[in-house]
C-alpha cells in the first residue's frame, strides 16, 4: 500500500512437468519463522503439503540457520526432511531477467516504465 516497501516471498512449486506460482505472501520480517510460517501456511492452503519433497532458496543466514533457519523450521512444520537445492546465485532472478530482455529488450536504465506503472497500480490490483 502507498509507497511503503513491503517484504513478499514468491513461492513456486514445480513436478512431473508442471510450473505453478502459488503466490507472494507479505512478510513481517525476513527472519527465518516468518518465511517458514509463509511457505508452510501457502502450501497447506493449496493442499500440497503432503507433496512437497524438496525445496529451493537462496544461502542467506534466514534461511540456512540450523536452528533458526527458514529450510529447517519448514521441515520441523511439515515432519519430514526435504531435499535442499540451496541457490547460491538467484537463479529465477536471471531467468526472470533473461525472459523481460527477449520480450522487451535490453533496460536503458533500471527505472523501467512498466514497472513503475505496476508499482503505481499495485494497490488496485491486490484489492481486485
Amino acid at each position: 500500500m502507498g509507497k511503503k516497501p513491503v517484504d513478499r516471498l514468491p513461492i513456486l512449486v514445480s513436478g512431473h512437468g508442471i510450473s505453478k506460482f502459488l503466490g507472494v505472501p507479505k512478510l513481517v520480517s525476513g527472519t527465518g519463522e516468518m518465511v517458514a510460517r509463509a511457505v508452510f501456511n501457502t502450501i497447506v492452503d493449496w493442499g500440497i503439503s503432503d507433496q512437497v519433497s524438496a525445496m529451493s532458496f537462496d544461502t542467506t543466514a534466514s534461511n540456512t540457520g540450523h536452528r533458526a533457519g527458514a529450510c529447517v523450521l519448514l521441515e520441523k512444520k511439515l515432519g519430514k526432511s526435504l531435499l535442499h537445492l540451496a541457490c547460491r546465485h538467484h537463479i529465477m532472478e536471471l531467468v526472470l531477467g533473461s525472459a523481460f530482455e527477449a520480450a522487451f529488450g535490453k533496460a536503458s536504465t533500471p527505472n523501467v516504465i512498466l514497472f513503475k506503472r505496476f508499482q503505481q497500480k499495485w494497490a488496485l490490483l491486490i484489492n481486485a
